[in-house]
C-alpha cells in the first residue's frame, strides 16, 4: 500500500518595517528598478523567472563590501532580523516572544527562547525594527576601516 502525503502551502505574512518600505520605494522609483512583474528577477536564462537561489547575488554584493564570498548567507539574515525584532516594542511594552516566534514560522516559542533569550537583557528599544551601523561600531570598527580606505583609493 503506498502512503500518501499532504503537503501543506504556508504564508507568513509579516509587516514591512519603515526602513526596508524607504529603502524599496527609493530602488521602485529609481534607474534600476525591476522592468518585470518581480521585485527581484533572476534574469540568468535571458527571461524574468523567480530568483530560487540568491546565494550568487549575495556573493556579488558581499564581494563589493569588502568580505570573502560565503561570509554572508540569508541565515545571517533572519538571525539578525529575529535579535532586532525582539528589541522592538508592541504597544509600549517589549515584543512577546510568541510574535516573534510566528512571524518567523515556527510552531512555538523554544527555539526563539533558546537562541535569543539573552537579548532580554537589551537595554535599547524601539517602536520598529532598525539596522543601524552605530549600534554595531565596535564589532565592525576594522572592517568600516578598510571600507574608508578602499573608498578612499578608488
Amino acid at each position: 500500500m503506498r502512503k500518501r502525503t499532504l503537503a501543506l502551502t504556508l504564508v507568513l505574512l509579516v509587516g514591512l518595517h519603515p526602513q526596508l518600505e524607504e529603502i524599496l520605494r527609493e530602488y521602485l522609483r529609481g534607474p534600476h528598478r525591476p522592468t518585470g512583474d518581480l521585485l527581484f528577477p533572476s534574469l540568468a536564462t535571458g527571461r524574468e523567472a523567480m530568483l530560487t537561489d540568491a546565494r550568487k547575488p549575495i556573493d556579488h554584493i558581499t564581494e563589493r563590501a569588502g568580505w570573502k564570498p560565503g561570509e554572508i548567507r540569508t541565515k545571517m539574515f533572519r538571525h539578525t532580523y529575529c535579535a532586532a525584532r525582539l528589541q522592538t516594542l508592541d504597544g509600549g511594552a517589549p515584543i512577546p516572544l510568541y510574535t516573534v516566534s510566528r512571524e518567523l514560522g515556527h510552531t512555538s516559542q523554544a527555539m526563539v527562547q533558546k537562541v535569543y533569550s539573552h537579548l532580554g537583557t537589551i537595554r535599547h528599544r524601539s517602536e520598529v525594527v532598525e539596522y543601524r551601523v552605530e549600534q554595531h561600531k565596535k564589532v565592525l570598527a576594522k572592517k568600516l576601516k578598510e571600507l574608508e580606505d578602499i573608498a578612499k583609493t578608488s
